[in-house]
């Protein structure tokens, strides 16, 4: 099979950047910060995608791309972590639930044609916050997309389903694939896939199945079921959001790029996949 880098009837946008707003939600007598891509039309979708550690929104925006989404009828929502570390900020996994349900909560009110569809989608320390997020809020999400970061749920079983899809290369040197034993990267990868297939109470074991030569994928469940976990595994890959484009620096920092596969499609097709 060939590669899978499907745009899924993605458009992309030169004048997001003109596009972009900033607001403002106050939670917990905090100002959280998030930056937001409205369609042209009425919006059908809210996909909020979260940035990893000690980085920012412009950033994560410009990485996932995810402003392409909006031609498709997305509503594209970039947060802002709070707890400063270096050059930007990273996830509080306790106290960023509450503001991460405020957001949701907030944007369902604005924009009631999504009709209560959202999918939370992150980046390394951004993964793993929508990974706790949406295993605590199941009810508040149908899609989690998880780029080089997902973790086990939180809860050992879930009431209600979602889709998981995730994606991750096998030489990621941040977050290693096989784990490092660590408080914040206890499990691996493939671990933290079962956990969610346990949580949902699918049959049976994972079906491994290879797209290209260096891409394969782990399904649990029937893929594109309202619960189901699919991971994505990049072979070689390195700590990075696969279809993205790195400057040359950073690709000598966090590693080789797939270009097998498009992520931020990927994570598109899941969430417009009928149930």
């Amino acid at each position: 099979m060939g590669a899978v880098n499907d745009n899924h009837k993605i458009s992309g946008s030169e004048q997001w950047r003109a596009r972009i707003s900033e607001e403002i939600v106050k939670v917990g007598g905090l100002s959280r910060r998030f930056l937001l891509v409205e369609p042209a039309g009425a919006p059908a979708v809210i996909v909020l995608s979260l940035h990893g550690s000690r980085s920012l929104p412009e950033r994560q925006a410009r990485l996932s791309a995810m402003e392409r989404l909006c031609s498709s009828g997305a509503v594209a929502v970039f947060p802002g972590a709070a707890r400063p570390v270096g050059p930007g900020f990273e996830w509080d996994l306790e106290r960023d639930v509450e503001y991460l349900q405020v957001l949701v909560g907030r944007l369902l009110d604005r924009y009631p044609e999504a009709d209560r569809r959202v999918c939370i989608a992150g980046m390394s320390g951004g993964a793993r916050m929508a990974s706790r997020f949406a295993s605590l809020r199941p009810e508040a999400v149908q899609v989690l997309g998880a780029v080089a970061g997902l973790r086990a749920p939180a809860r050992a079983h879930l009431e209600h389903p979602l889709r998981v899809v995730a994606f991750h290369g096998t030489a990621d040197r941040v977050n290693p694939f096989a784990g490092s034993g660590t408080q914040r990267w206890q499990e691996s990868v493939p671990d933290a896939a079962a956990a969610w297939a346990r949580a949902f109470g699918l049959p049976g074991g994972p079906d491994c199945q290879a797209l290209t030569t260096h891409l394969s994928r782990v399904s649990f469940g029937t893929p594109g079921a309202a619960a189901s976990v699919t991971l994505f595994v990049s072979e070689g890959a390195g700590h990075t959001w696969p279809g993205s484009r790195l400057p040359l620096f950073l690709r000598l920092v966090l590693g080789r790029t797939s270009h097998e596969i498009d992520a931020t499609a990927e994570i598109w097709r899941s969430t417009n996949a009928p149930v």
